[in-house]
């Protein structure tokens, strides 16, 4: 970094540092945007593949039970085989219902993404405006600090958020249901 006559920095050089903070807050903006439609994504295929797999074993379960009124045979023994077959299914099918779980955490994540796009996008306003004096490096290196501040708040406040206890809604929660 070049410096004028008092020692201070030269203002072509407060003014490169000034844009390649744009455009490392605009790529950092970029990166999230696909992270959180890749969440998105993720969430989908996740509801799409649990819907389909709780319909598929709840399926399964109604033709046990079926098949095991209409058995006459050996009942004693058909009836502990189906009993097996079916506490297997039910016992799936809770396990599914973790995707609810999983859904609450990527949620958690594009919130987080969405926060963190959101300072970045105030940073990179900051930048918008022209400089007055461009000869002058104080207002590149104002607008350079400014632009820091608000990256440094936004990722101050996404880790209190991260920290803070999480209140359950009980409305939005998932509910259990089995067969």
């Amino acid at each position: 970094m070049s410096t004028d006559n008092a020692g201070l920095p030269d203002a072509r050089d407060a003014a490169q540092a000034a844009d390649l903070l744009v455009t490392v807050a605009e790529t950092l903006n970029e990166r999230l945007a696909v992270t959180a439609d890749e969440l998105a994504r993720s969430q989908a295929m996740l509801r799409e593949a649990s819907a389909e797999l709780m319909t598929a074993f709840r399926g399964a379960a109604d033709r046990i039970v079926a098949a095991q009124r209409e058995d006459r045979g050996d009942q004693a023994a058909r009836a502990a085989e189906y009993g097996t077959v079916l506490d297997h299914l039910y016992s799936a099918c809770q396990h599914l219902q973790s995707h609810d779980l999983v859904n609450q955490l990527i949620d958690a994540q594009k919130l987080r993404v969405d926060k963190m796009r959101e300072k970045l996008g105030e940073a990179i306003s900051l930048a918008v405006p022209p400089v007055a004096d461009p000869a002058g490096a104080q207002q590149y290196i104002e607008r350079s600090r400014a632009m820091l501040d608000c990256i440094v708040a936004g990722i101050q406040q996404i880790d209190e958020d991260a920290r803070a206890p999480v209140h359950k809604d009980r409305k939005a929660a998932g509910s259990v249901d089995l067969f």
